[in-house]
């Protein structure tokens, strides 16, 4: 009772004219592709959503994100940044360099700030964090009391797919772990390090002509961030902080990004450079993330649903050996490691997600914007997934069933709307049909380094020809 009264009275005390996220009930926690799994997944849906009534699942697919990780080698310089941005904004609130009392946070939320320190080792820049780490843990177990009849714990009926890198290799650990109950036993299972299907823009100079290096791919983004109220967005936090003059974009782009982390690195504990922003103030920011990923890996770009297609050419080749060929020696899982720009271009193959119209820097306060169905914040959280499973059916067991054969898509752990099935559920031909394979493949990626190659040998031969006469 005393400790109720004592956080009602600090309540009460914070003013009026002050904005507070110690005392926020409840805040906003959509972070883009920083955001943590158990705030964009909230609401798992029914615990049957995976059982077929008169089907039995014979295989099991999956694309997953690592969990939360430390700040990349390129973003460290900036962040810690951070720490004389700190200093100044305590210099700013003990001196009341407030031009207008109602842009300050409160006292409660200075005080977190003022604590906060930059605690990261460039040795661990970009791997798994604790929480990462028992997130993919956790993950990999509900995988496993869903499907205990494929995720069993002979090592051999799976195949993993990761890169040889910390963070990957960390997830990989982590999934095992759980799967196997042992921190060495997941070591023994069929692994394959396959940098090429995982992380195919690497390899693609078509993504990076077409796409990575072409203004044109930002574009929407810019008109965004050039709007009035973008830049009276970086006002209002520049005035927060105590500064009367505006910050620059990538300073206030850091303290959301350390936000983020933070909140992403302890769910549980309040970020205390969230304090920074409004509800309003994060909307946006993640509205300006969305138009990046939309147009550099979604289906604003369709270089990077070709390249999406690979990974779904995957799968259907791996069901194939369990629908069409019924092979003994098998995995009958088939794990991949990855990060979400490849789990984002999976999702624009597949058809999931798609707004009736393109989001744009100009329809921000549009029902299209306002309720689209592309969210980075809830396609991409740490420890996204997508999962497919074949199931073998008696037709006459269910009198939706019309094949043998049934493939179930879910997206963060909840079936996928995908067009021509039901509920997430696909005739396993109309999946064939849909993604065939044979249409499948990332040969366009280098035609264009291929042409250019060859044009320049015709060149070549023919100045050695005119130099010779």
């Amino acid at each position: 009772m005393r400790c109720a009264f004592i956080l009602l009275m600090a309540a009460l005390c914070v003013r009026a004219d002050e904005i507070c996220l110690t005392s926020e009930e409840d805040p906003y926690l959509l972070f883009g592709t920083k955001t943590a799994y158990i705030f964009s997944n909230r609401g798992i849906p029914n615990a049957k959503a995976h059982e077929v009534p008169g089907c039995q699942p014979v295989a099991f697919w999956l694309l997953s994100r690592h969990g939360s990780h430390n700040p990349e080698a390129n973003e460290t310089a900036e962040l810690q940044q951070l720490v004389d941005l700190k200093n100044n904004i305590v210099t700013n609130y003990k001196n009341g360099n407030f031009r207008n009392t109602n842009h300050r946070i409160c006292t409660a939320d200075f005080n977190l700030l003022e604590r906060w320190n930059w605690k990261q080792n460039s040795s661990t820049a970009g791997d798994l964090t604790s929480d990462g780490y028992v997130t993919t843990q956790q993950l990999a177990q509900a995988w496993k009391q869903r499907f205990p009849g494929l995720l069993t714990p002979n090592t051999y009926n799976y195949l993993f797919k990761f890169v040889e890198e910390p963070r990957s290799s960390n997830s990989f650990r982590a999934f095992s772990e759980s799967l196997f109950g042992g921190q060495n036993e997941g070591f023994d299972a069929p692994k394959e390090n396959d940098e090429k299907l995982l992380r195919p823009l690497k390899y693609c100079d078509a993504w990076k002509n077409q796409v990575d290096e072409n203004n044109k791919t930002l574009e929407q983004k810019n008109i965004f961030e050039s709007k009035q109220e973008y830049k009276e967005m970086i006002s209002n936090i520049s005035l927060r902080l105590g500064f009367n003059y505006d910050l620059q974009k990538n300073t206030v782009l850091s303290i959301y990004q350390m936000c983020r982390y933070n909140k992403a690195w302890d769910v549980t504990q309040i970020s205390p450079w969230c304090a920074a922003f409004t509800r309003e103030d994060l909307k946006r920011l993640e509205y300006a993330e969305d138009l990046e990923t939309y147009y550099k890996y979604g289906y604003g770009s369709t270089v990077s649903e070709k390249i999406g297609c690979s990974i779904i050419k995957d799968m259907v080749d791996f069901f194939k050996n369990h629908a069409e060929r019924e092979l003994r020696q098998q995995p009958k899982a088939m794990i991949q490691l990855t990060d979400y720009p490849m789990i984002l271009m999976a999702l624009t193959k597949l058809g999931s997600r798609q707004d009736s119209a393109p989001i744009t820097g100009d329809n921000y306060h549009t029902n299209t914007a306002q309720a689209r169905k592309w969210s980075s914040s809830n396609m991409v959280p740490f420890n996204a997934n997508i999962a497919a499973v074949l199931y073998k059916c008696t037709t006459n067991g269910n009198f939706q069933i019309k094949e043998q054969y049934q493939v179930l898509f879910l997206e963060n752990e909840k079936p996928m709307n995908i067009e021509g099935c039901w509920v997430g559920l696909c005739d396993w031909s109309a999946v064939k049909s849909k993604f065939d394979p044979d249409k499948c493949d990332l040969q366009f990626c280098n035609a264009a380094a291929r042409s250019t190659g060859f044009v320049s040998l015709i060149l070549t031969v023919i100045l050695f020809c005119i130099n010779r006469n």
